[in-house]
């Protein structure tokens, strides 16, 4: 399996957002319903 390079590139960016922990602010923006689960809900599963 090879990436291509736009495909690396857009992993990379999402990987960067994990790290610096600004996916879930960005998710929050294009979707104003997202909704993280806690820890709590995941016990309470």
């Amino acid at each position: 399996m090879q990436w291509s390079k736009r495909g690396a590139h857009l992993l990379l960016q999402t990987r960067t957002r994990v790290l610096n922990g600004e996916l879930r602010s960005r998710f929050q923006q294009w979707y104003p319903n997202f909704r993280v689960e806690t820890q709590q809900d995941q016990e309470a599963a």
